[in-house]
């Protein structure tokens, strides 16, 4: 099936074919073999109807094999300027996710209270409630699951990605480093300009739960799987101030474990000393930023998305107060989902999904 029908066309010398005055772009690729770390993308992988909150309507369409039909995408941006001359929302224009594996109970796990295993249908049904949120914000492409790494859900760490430019990482913990191969090669057929942080410097190690980008800013939590090697990259990739951030890695996998952003100038952190810490080193009160706290911290890893906010509905109800009144002072929608499985294993909402934010 063509994904414009008979609509009118016409192509521009860089190839992509242009329809509804403006709103849709295809990108027609050759035939390609998937990779061997992957089985061939099923219809189920890649069809669905995206409502822009514009009303503008968009169509992302697939069929195995991997990135053999077109690649359509919107061409908006939901920035606008604040009165302070900074954008208070962000115009993402596709996500990347990957189903649960099967191993997913043996995923990595250190930092987590709950003492209760791993509920695989739970997991799967939970992230299918996540991916279905997720599809009415925006695009969202959801690979097939790769059992043979158990944390591959967590796709957040694979990758770094600001405008057309994009870090592959090097994850912090040996076991997922098999993880991040397919990103790249879905990264690379969707034209995004791609640095392999692994060709850059082997001794740099990066997970992308530990980089929270705020338009202005990235900032870049030092853990036990990020590095200040990493960090130099960063730097080096992106043009914008990268900031590092230690913090105490006893309490906290990631530093968006700890704190992200309900919009580009508002940090959500939990209260207390570690919020303390991990906001003072990153001078967010001199650096132009609001800050949100909330009792329970994993409530303060929450996914905005084109102005829509993701919570984790995480059993505290004064946090879901504090965010619910901070979404409406802002004009911003919020949605909680269940995330109690991922959980279990130190995961959180920003890790199910790799946002691309276009310009």
């Amino acid at each position: 099936m063509d994904d414009v029908g008979s609509w009118p066309r016409s192509t521009s010398e860089h190839g992509w074919k242009r329809s509804l005055g403006d709103r849709m772009w295809t990108k027609r690729t050759l035939p390609q073999k998937p990779s061997p770390h992957e089985e061939p993308f099923s219809q189920k992988h890649f069809q669905h109807t995206y409502q822009h909150p514009f009303r503008m309507s968009c169509i992302v369409s697939r069929t195995s094999p991997l990135l053999k039909q077109s690649f359509s995408r919107p061409r908006f941006s939901s920035c606008y300027a604040a009165g302070n001359g900074y954008q208070t929302t962000r115009g993402y224009t596709f996500a990347i996710c990957r189903d649960v594996p099967s191993s997913f109970a043996n995923a990595l796990s250190k930092y987590s209270e709950d003492d209760e295993p791993v509920n695989l249908e739970n997991a799967v049904k939970q992230h299918q409630v996540y991916l279905d949120k997720l599809r009415t914000l925006v695009p969202t492409y959801c690979l097939p699951a790769l059992d043979e790494y158990p944390d591959s859900v967590f796709v957040e760490d694979t990758v770094v990605a600001v405008g057309n430019r994009a870090v592959i990482t090097n994850p912090g913990h040996p076991s997922r480093r098999g993880e991040v191969d397919t990103i790249k090669e879905v990264l690379v057929r969707m034209g995004i300009d791609v640095v392999d942080m692994r060709e850059e410097n082997p001794e740099a190690m990066l997970d992308g739960g530990d980089v929270l980008y705020t338009l202005r800013h990235l900032f870049v939590g030092l853990s036990e799987r990020t590095n200040r090697e990493a960090v130099t990259i960063l730097q080096n990739t992106f043009d914008l101030e990268t900031i590092a951030i230690p913090f105490d890695k006893s309490n906290a996998l990631h530093l968006k474990s700890i704190v992200t952003n309900l919009d580009p100038n508002t940090l959500v952190a939990p209260s207390g000393l570690l919020g303390d810490q991990v906001l003072d080193a990153m001078s967010y009160v001199e650096l132009g930023y609001d800050a949100i706290r909330l009792p329970n911290m994993l409530a303060c890893n929450v996914l905005e998305v084109n102005g829509n906010i993701l919570a984790q509905d995480g059993g505290c109800e004064e946090s879901r107060e504090i965010l619910s009144r901070a979404a409406v002072d802002r004009e911003l929608s919020i949605q909680f989902v269940d995330n109690s499985e991922m959980a279990k294993v130190d995961g959180a909402l920003t890790c199910c999904s790799a946002l691309l934010l276009g310009h």
